[in-house]
């Protein structure tokens, strides 16, 4: 089930890409209406991913340290899940 579902998200990186941006849009006009849990929780989120495991996975996967925080608080793990199917850090 996990290589599956790995499979499907590195098959749908941009989509998912463009999903996440819709989201952050979304929170943000949430935000300047009054409502800003949304980006909060997004903020949160991502934060958590990238201390426990996005920059771990950035590094492994040769990318810079600033690139890992800006696509993991951007993305989270629409970005880190693919580049570590991409870099071979997952074992099924």
């Amino acid at each position: 089930m996990k290589k599956f579902v790995c499979t499907v998200i590195e098959k749908l990186e941009y989509v998912d890409y463009a999903l996440v941006i819709a989201l952050w849009v979304i929170g943000a006009v949430l935000t300047i209406l009054g409502f800003p849990w949304i980006t909060l929780g997004i903020v949160a989120m991502h934060f958590t991913e990238l201390v426990t495991i996005g920059l771990k996975a950035g590094k492994r996967g040769g990318e810079s340290i600033f690139y890992s925080i800006a696509m993991c608080m951007m993305f989270g793990f629409t970005w880190w899940v693919p580049l570590k199917v991409r870099t071979n850090q997952f074992d099924f």
